[in-house]
């Protein structure tokens, strides 16, 4: 391994052990607190992973006062946290840094809660978090500093795991979630570096050598589409492939209508603007904040400056016109 100035260093080990902890408590089957802890965890590697960075490349990352001088928490000068300190390595439409951010701000809001039912709405995001740091570590220091050899995929129970009934709050915090993404461009959507998606395929032969593994991680390359083109094979002869849309299974007002008709039903434009009023779906016009919506049924899209419904929100019409 290189040698690194000492507080490059510890910040670095301190990066490296706090990341391996957070995925040894999200893949623990006894972990009962997974997406608080394995977030906690997160930020405090990400965080140490880049003030080593500004260590090793003396790059000054501590809050100055107004007079210049140097901010201090109980004689120590302020270092930045993680949201300053993204700013300055990402760009801000990066899906790396759109991703940390996600997680940075739902660290106020679950770090102390229990709160189970987010386990299985932050799968993609939480792989994601833990393949973009190890891309950037081995990117800044090397692969003798990789994480990769100590990291194995956890054994699954199921295929999929059974929907939990959701608390209140828990319900809040998903609707963070979903109107965060919803303000994304679909590019950053999309992005594996902001949202890890991914098939787990049978590997199937006749022969077997000691070198060969059950489970192989293959990355897309998007530079190298003869590669992944091969592998799109594989995966279409186990399931239809699906390309991801942005904002599949969305729907503008005037499709809504087109839905309730061929439902039997022929509501007005000006009826759904009532509907909508009435049950406080999306904010009224003139309101500061676009984004706040009931994402059960609408949600904000930034791109096109409207307002897209969902697939419930149909359902709960076609049941409002049959009162009606």
């Amino acid at each position: 391994m290189t040698r690194l100035p000492k507080t490059t260093k510890l910040l670095l080990e301190k990066a490296r052990d706090s990341a391996t902890q957070a995925i040894s408590t999200y893949n623990d089957p006894r972990s009962s607190f997974r997406s608080g802890n394995f977030t906690i965890l997160m930020i405090i590697a990400w965080t140490s992973l880049i003030h080593s960075y500004f260590e090793k490349e003396k790059i000054i990352y501590f809050y100055r006062k107004t007079n210049g001088r140097y901010e201090k928490i109980e004689g120590d000068k302020k270092a930045w946290d993680l949201e300053e300190a993204v700013k300055t390595i990402f760009d801000e439409n990066d899906p790396v840094r759109k991703n940390i951010e996600l997680f940075i701000r739902l660290r106020n809001k679950i770090e102390h809660r229990n709160l189970p039912a987010l386990d299985q709405e932050l799968v993609g995001e939480c792989q994601a978090l833990v393949l973009n740091f190890e891309e950037w570590l081995s990117k800044q220091y090397g692969n003798d500093y990789s994480l990769i050899d100590t990291i194995f995929i956890p054994i699954q129970l199921t295929s999929a795991r059974r929907s939990l009934p959701k608390t209140k709050l828990e319900n809040n915090i998903i609707d963070f979630i979903k109107k965060y993404r919803s303000i994304l461009n679909s590019e950053i959507i999309n992005s594996q570096q902001f949202t890890f998606k991914a098939y787990l395929v049978p590997k199937i032969g006749n022969h077997r050598s000691t070198s060969d593994v059950a489970v192989e991680f293959v990355k897309y390359n998007e530079n190298n589409p003869e590669e992944m083109e091969k592998y799109d094979k594989a995966i279409i002869a186990i399931k239809e492939k699906q390309v991801p849309v942005a904002n599949a299974n969305l729907f503008r007002p005037s499709q809504v209508l087109e839905k309730l008709t061929r439902a039997g039903r022929k509501p007005s434009m000006n009826w759904h603007t009532k509907m909508w009023h009435k049950y406080k779906t999306r904010p009224q016009t003139g309101s500061t904040d676009l984004t706040k919506t009931k994402t059960d049924y609408c949600v904000y899209d930034k791109a096109h400056n409207d307002y897209l419904y969902t697939d419930k929100w149909i359902e709960l019409l076609i049941k409002k016109l049959k009162i009606t």
